[in-house]
This record gives structure tokens, sequence and C-alpha cells, in this order.
């Protein structure tokens, strides 16, 4: 019983950023769905004609569409046409990763295909002769998924997480969600191959980014189509998403490809080309891939330097175009080879680079702080109550680990106070920041989703350890829940779950098609105020009826705040509690070490 339920919680695991892979197979699986293609989801495209299926919900979908080639290390190309009729009934390989539970890659160092430019489509089932057009096509929105850009996919056969049937069928919208290369593959920017680019958008190493642009150009193109309106696009994306929509509001390339933008749990940090080449290390001591590193290991690997030193002068001396052809002849085996995977797979390595062309060399606060330096569209934002529970609950700080599964909370207030503090900084940074920088030219929209409806297992209860956890409201606003997360809610619960998704997704779709979320498209939820309207700091709480339901609230959390509030916090119960509480709670560059130090730690 033990073993089933910490497969249970394997679930949450790589729910991370919404990426969910092939754990699922050690739950309770899926009905599978059988599929047949549908005469009536014929569609032609500007590289060929295609057919679909009709899905379970009964909207159509087109899987595994291809919307652009790619060479590595290469701005994308337009997909080449094919001439036969293409079906489109499966989902396309995910890009290459780390696997998210090791050896589920039938023991290879990663899972995953380089042509892997691929998204999907639901839409409502029309047929071909009765797909609107003109005025009244549908808006589209499109998915970006998340996985600290170095793992995930837009979908997967394993599950349904992102299926967009729901939203195409009951609120005549069109659902897109698309892969897009990660990690080293996604963004790797190096004196060698910039050297050799022939363009500057191959220069810029934002390959991740340039891929999304490309998907965005597609949609352009070929959503009518489907029955979408390619004047309105909603981009939405959570976690890694979230920051890859804020990057993409940032890019100038992107500019007039999308009209609105909804932000799940996001941030923005862009690093600086000396981040992208050098960085080896983060201001908490943890390793970080600059890519002179993973050259120099990759030289090392292979046999061409004997020590990291000789790697690092090796490849400052060889010819660009040597060193920049070899490094494209590695296999993508040899390129995983030297990582060993952080929580749920992902890589430490600068992602989203300010090159000065896809994105600007700019901070966060400077390009939001004026209106000429992003799309001014439509923003929606929000974050969950209790963000970093999920990282943290899996800390051997915090909890008893059972092959690698938390069995028991050591402490509960101090999980939750540290994990308080942690989840603070987030939404200081990923929502009120960037709300009152874009608040003073246009209306904005806050979230925090609050339901915690979770089951209590016995030996550890879920609404403590997880609450309102990262990436947990992403079933609610797609309206789908799969077999393993509805074991995990008590029955009792079930039907206000279902409700508070439906008012979700209403919203989303309301927002969708206005570019305000109002009462919903319904019209009958409760009016969603914007940000500033009457005083500062307004945002919809999003939570089931049992635990107050939705309803506004008012308040703005400032970094400059939560620091010190913790700074004179006195409830650590040691000076040594309090440094591991700094630790954990100030990750990344929110990690100040003369601060650290100032505490009495070491």
């Amino acid at each position: 019983m033990l073993r089933f339920f910490l497969y249970l919680l394997l679930t949450i695991i790589v729910i991370v950023g919404g990426a969910i892979f092939g754990v699922m197979q050690y739950l309770s699986p899926e009905e599978e769905e059988i599929k047949f293609a549908s005469p009536s989801s014929v569609r032609t495209l500007s590289s060929g004609e295609i057919i679909g299926y009709q899905s379970a919900g009964d909207a159509h979908a087109w899987l595994g569409v291809p919307y652009a080639d790619s060479a590595r290390w290469r701005a994308p190309a337009a997909k080449l046409p094919w001439s036969d009729r293409k079906k489109t009934l499966d989902y396309g390989a995910q890009c290459p990763q780390l696997p998210i539970i090791p050896d589920s890659g039938g023991g290879r160092d990663f899972v995953g295909d380089e042509n892997c430019l691929t998204l999907n489509v639901w839409a409502p089932p029309f047929h071909p002769e009765t797909v609107p057009t003109g005025d009244d096509r549908l808006p589209v929105m499109l998915w970006i998924h998340g996985g600290g850009n170095t793992v995930g996919s837009g979908g997967s056969e394993n599950t349904k997480i992102y299926d967009g049937s729901v939203m195409a069928e009951d609120h005549d919208v069109i659902v897109v969600s698309v892969n897009y290369r990660l990690g080293p593959l996604g963004w790797f920017m190096h004196p060698a191959l910039e050297a050799t680019a022939p363009t500057l958008e191959d220069a810029s190493g934002n390959f991740g980014t340039l891929d999304l642009i490309a998907a965005l150009r597609w949609v352009q193109e070929n959503i009518a189509a489907f029955g979408g309106d390619p004047g309105n696009i909603t981009i939405y994306g959570e976690s890694a998403g979230g920051y890859n929509v804020l990057s993409l509001m940032a890019s100038p390339l992107a500019n007039g490809l999308f009209h609105r933008a909804i932000v799940q749990s996001g941030d923005l940090r862009l690093y600086s080309r000396d981040e992208a080449v050098n960085l080896k290390r983060n201001a908490l001591g943890r390793d970080v891939w600059g890519s002179k590193k993973m050259v120099a290991r990759w030289l090392v690997g292979q046999g061409r330097a004997a020590s990291m030193d000789q790697a690092f002068d090796l490849q400052d001396t060889m010819e660009p175009t040597e060193l920049s052809v070899w490094l494209r002849s590695l296999s993508v085996a040899e390129l995983y080879g030297i990582f060993e995977a952080d929580f749920a797979g992902m890589i430490e390595m600068p992602l989203l680079l300010g090159d000065g062309y896809v994105l600007p060399a700019m901070t966060t606060e400077e390009i939001f702080a004026d209106p000429l330096n992003y799309s001014q569209v439509p923003l929606l934002i929000g974050s969950t109550r209790d963000e970093m529970r999920l990282f943290m609950g899996f800390h051997p700080d915090y909890v008893e680990l059972t092959r690698g599964f938390p069995s028991k909370i050591k402490d509960v207030e101090t999980f939750h106070r540290d994990t308080a503090y942690a989840t603070n900084f987030w939404r200081a940074r990923g929502v009120d920041a960037i709300a009152e920088a874009i608040s003073q030219h246009q209306d904005v929209y806050a979230y925090r989703f609050d339901a915690d409806d979770w089951r209590n297992l016995g030996f550890i209860d879920l609404k403590d350890l997880f609450g309102a956890s990262h990436a947990f409201e992403i079933p609610f606003m797609f309206g789908y829940f799969p077999n393993p997360l509805k074991i995990l809610f008590p029955d009792s619960t079930r039907e206000e779950l279902e409700l508070l998704s439906g008012s979700m997704m209403s919203y989303w779709a309301a927002f969708a098609y206005y570019g305000d979320p109002g009462e919903g498209l319904s019209g009958e939820e409760l009016d969603w105020l914007p940000w500033r309207q009457q005083d500062s700091g307004h945002y919809l709480i999003l939570d089931t009826e049992i635990d107050g339901g939705i309803r506004m609230a008012q308040n703005i959390v400032r970094f400059e705040d939560v620091k010190a509030e913790f700074m004179s916090d006195t409830s650590f119960s040691s000076t040594e509690e309090k440094c591991m509480s700094y630790r954990n709670a100030f990750w990344a560059d929110l990690y100040d070490p003369q601060e650290y130090e100032s505490l009495g730690c070491r």
C-alpha cells in the first residue's frame, strides 16, 4: 500500500512546470482512446493536407502537426511541403531532454528526438463547409508547456493533462500546444557558433524562443483553416511556459504575432552574454552549465583534452569553424551524457539569453518599466498560494524520504514558514512587480490559486505537504483530471473541484475573447477587477466554496518587505535553522552571500 501511494506522489513530481510523462504507466491508467481518422477533420495547410480525429470530448484534434524544420543550433526554417494527406493522430516526439525518472528512457542518457518541432490543435467539430470564417472565426489559445525549459512537451500519449478538447468544445476556442527545443539544444550561445553564424538569429543562442516565434508564425498562416482568428491569439503558459510568455512579450521579433498573454507562475530572467558563455556556479555555489563549461566537458569526454583546464584552453585556440563543426557532429547521447539530472530531470543552465536581437540585453525591470520595450497586450498573471511546497516538499531538510518520496514532514510549522517565505519571493518577482510596472500603462488582471482539497493518506497529509502548490492549477484550467489525480482528491470534494474548474475555464476563455476576464464567458462569475481599479493590488483568489470560494482580495507583495520580515523573524529556534531557511528560501539570484554571512552562517 505504501508503495502504491508513493507512486501516486510521483504524479506530483512530474507536474513540475506542467511536465507530465510516462510515469503514468505506474498509476491507474487512463482508458486508452481509440482514434479513427475523421473525414470531417480534413484541413488544408500551407504545407499540405492533414486529417485528424474526433476526440472523446467531441472536439476535433490534430496531433503532431509539423510546424518547422530545425538544424542543430540554427534558427527554425519553414516546413517543407508534403504531397500526400498526412494523418495527425499521435503526438510528435518530445524534444531531447534528460528522463524525469532515471532509466525511464530505456537506459539512454536522454529521451526525445531532435526532429521534434510539432504542435497540436483542438477545435470544435466543424465540418469543412461549416468552419467559421470572417468575423465568426474563434479566438486562438497557444499553450507553452513548463519544465524549467529543459524538460517537458506540448503533449504525450501517456496523459491528457494538456488536452484542449474541453476548452475547445465547451468554450468555442481553438487550443494549440507546442513543442520547442529545450536545454542545451534550445538555448546555447558560444563564441565559435557566433563566429560562424550566417544570421543574427543563428548567433542569438535563443533557439527555443525562435521555435515559439516560428509556431506563432505558423498559427498566423494556418489557423484560419481550423476556424481560428489570426487577429486574436492568446499565448499562455505555466512555470517556464510563463517565463516564455513574458520573453515573447519582450521580443521585438514576436511583436504583432499575438494579442493577449496569460502568465501562470512565471517570471522573466534574461542571462547576459557573459553569463551564457562563462557561468560556472550560481550564488549558492551550485554548478551551472555555461556553454564553455559544457564544451570543456564534451572535449574531455571525447578524449580531445586530458583535463577541464586544458579543455577550456583548447576551445579558445581552436578555429571557430573546426569547433562548431565538431560540436554539431556529436550525438544527442554524447551531448546529454555530461549532465546529471536536477529536480525532475531539469538542468541548471543559462536560459533565455539577452542577446540584443531576439531578446533585449536588458533587465526585467528595465523591460517592463517602458511600454516601448515590450508588446502592450492585455495581461493576466498569477501564481499559486504555496508555490514552493512542491520543490521543498522533496527536500531532506524538511521531510523524511522513502525511496526518494516524502513519507513524513519533520516539522510542519517549520516547513510551512520556510515555504511561505520562498513562495512570497516568487510572487513578489513573478507577479506583483510585473503587475505594478505594466499596470501603469494598461489594465492587468492578477490571481492567486488557493485550492488545496487533497486527501490525507494517513502516513502523510497531502494538504500539509503540497497545499496549493506549483502547477496544481493546470488540470483546472484545462478541465481535465487524469485518473491518478482523481484518486488524490476526497470523493466529497469532486463536485467543488469541477465547479472551480468550470469557473477558471470560463475566465480564461473570456480573456481570450475580450482581453478582460470580467464575469467569465458565461457572464455568471464574480466580476474580476483589474489590478489597479479603485486601489492598487486587486487580485482574484481562485478557491473551492468549502474554503471561501472565488473572491477578490487586495495586497501587494514586495521583495524588500519579505526580505525585511525574514531578517527580523525571531521564530527560528537557532542560527543553524535560520541559515537553513535562508539557503532554501532565497534560491538562485535571490541569495546574497554577504547577507547570509551576516546571520552568522557559514
